[in-house]
């Protein structure tokens, strides 16, 4: 299999003491063309020195903060791979992800994107139960049942570059639901790949940014879809 490079962008935000199962899920990966980008969204826990030990693996760098967005859009201006996954710093990929995933990218040039199903692991990494996300090969399906709510965890999907090109990075006007808008967009000009095994270990931690989900942000993202799928959605 050729093995084109995959850049992994890591957005944190005082999640020192998550970090290093994130780093180390993607550094141990069996998939070695690989470039780890850690961006510190103005962290003030110490992340800075969490990272020493890690600092000859990965490209380190420190921004104000500026959220969530802003700091993958960083991520991403940086990244110099054929493909992109997000990893959220408290999370961690399962097993062999980045090897299958771009197994299943580079058997279709016509996915954007794909993702995977997950398992949820608690504040110390106990795993907690199995999530077997949806998936419907069929474009207009697929649409459509986003409109009943995001399904897709960000920090299971691989992105093509070249694809981000065309649609376009995260929107930073949108604290929440950013990659949500951004699945719609590729899913305008590309199909979608998944996985149905679980690659991802989810973190729920309580602190998490979906325990208080801005409805705003959602509805503008749907009313943004309408108009992209203006044939299918109403």
């Amino acid at each position: 299999m050729l093995t084109p490079k995959v850049s992994v962008v890591i957005p944190t935000y005082n999640h020192a003491r998550y970090l290093p199962y994130a780093l180390e899920s993607v550094i141990y990966q069996s998939y070695k063309n690989l470039e780890v980008i850690v961006i510190d969204d103005g962290s003030t826990d110490g992340t800075s020195e969490v990272l020493k030990p890690y600092r000859s693996r990965i490209n380190y760098i420190y921004k104000a903060n500026g959220g969530t967005p802003s700091a993958l859009n960083f991520g991403l201006s940086v990244a110099t791979g054929k493909y992109i996954c997000w990893l959220s710093a408290d999370d961690g990929f399962i097993g062999d992800k980045i090897s299958k995933q771009v197994r299943l990218m580079e058997s279709d040039p016509g996915l954007g994107f794909s993702y995977t199903s997950f398992i949820v692991i608690d504040a110390n990494g106990t795993k907690q139960y199995d999530v077997n996300s949806a998936f419907y090969p069929n474009k207009q399906e697929m649409v459509t049942k986003l409109m009943e709510g995001c399904f897709i965890n960000g920090s299971s999907v691989m992105m093509s570059s070249a694809a981000l090109k065309t649609v376009g990075n995260f929107d930073e006007g949108l604290p929440q639901a950013h990659d949500y808008d951004l699945w719609y967009r590729f899913l305008r000009h590309y199909t979608c790949g998944f996985l149905a095994e679980p690659l991802l270990a989810y973190r729920w931690h309580g602190e998490n940014m979906s325990l208080h989900p801005n409805e705003a942000c959602s509805i503008i993202v749907q009313n943004r879809a309408k108009r992209l799928f203006s044939e299918w959605l109403t």
